[in-house]
């Protein structure tokens, strides 16, 4: 793979391996970034064959993504990459509490989550408390033997001292449908793991200020990015794999234009102009 970098009005995504590029980075104001998951995640599934029969399969994840009514029986899928190491962790908790001037946003399943906030905390930040995304339209548990899991943790960290975000009082949970196209629901679902533009917009507006610069070291198809563009912040993203660096590239030239994906591939022209 060979390092490089994109840049656009406001933008710029780097082609590497975080761990390489960190290091590299002047300082930003925030980090919000949607990490691999853990081992359990990436490395377990159950599929149902076509008579209805479950087998389980290893390296798939049940996810709700269909493009023919009714949702077919199988809804595995290979996320495209591996799990998160402790080591990567702890390297990029210690980058993220240099870097950041603020906010320190970082997504994981409920059971990752202790291990962000101890390597953020060991690495000098203050924990704040957990977040919560509701995942709507998110699928249920198909073995039936035990609960499902429709929510996702955000490890919220902040440099010790005065803090401040744009919501007083407001609460730690947001609810959001999934990117998925299910049962009647079409959107622009472009990776395997891919958050909800509504979602990264209101993250991005509740702990960010206009004009500031947002990093996200696993920007995989750029949502964040996307969502820092249209509310007038900057972005800065790092994607090892080159598809989605790529695509991550494709979707902020589109927005920076006032136009999305699939409106730039179909040849149209902006879709709004005020952000």
């Amino acid at each position: 793979m060979t390092a490089r970098v994109v840049t656009g009005k406001g933008w710029a995504m780097h082609l590497g391996d975080c761990l390489d590029v960190l290091p590299t980075l002047e300082r930003v104001d925030h980090v919000i970034t949607d990490p691999p998951y853990g081992e359990h995640v990436h490395r377990s599934g159950i599929r149902l064959t076509p008579d209805g029969q479950k087998y389980k399969r290893r390296d798939i994840r049940a996810l709700p993504d269909v493009t023919a009514q009714p949702c077919r029986a199988s809804r595995s899928i290979d996320l495209g990459f591996e799990s998160l190491l402790p080591g990567v962790r702890a390297a990029c908790a210690g980058c993220f509490a240099y870097l950041a001037r603020r906010w320190t946003l970082v997504f994981s399943d409920m059971e990752g989550a202790d291990g962000w906030r101890s390597e953020l905390t060991s690495h000098g930040l203050e924990f704040i408390r957990y977040g919560v995304w509701v995942k709507e339209r998110s699928m249920p548990q198909i073995s039936g033997d035990r609960p499902g899991n429709r929510v996702e943790q955000i490890t919220i960290a902040h440099p010790k001292g005065r803090k401040r975000w744009n919501s007083g009082g407001l609460g730690n949970v947001w609810q959001h449908p999934i990117v998925a196209n299910c049962n009647g629901h079409r959107s622009e679902r472009v990776h395997t793991t891919q958050k909800p533009e509504s979602l990264m917009l209101e993250l991005v507006k509740l702990f960010t200020d206009p004009g500031e610069t947002i990093l996200d070291a696993f920007a995989g198809s750029g949502t964040t990015g996307v969502a820092c563009l249209r509310l007038g912040r900057k972005f800065i993203g790092i994607e090892r794999d080159e598809k989605y660096f790529e695509l991550a590239c494709e979707r902020l030239r589109a927005e920076e234009s006032g136009s999305t994906l699939s409106a730039r591939r179909a040849g149209q022209g902006a879709l709004f102009t005020d952000k």
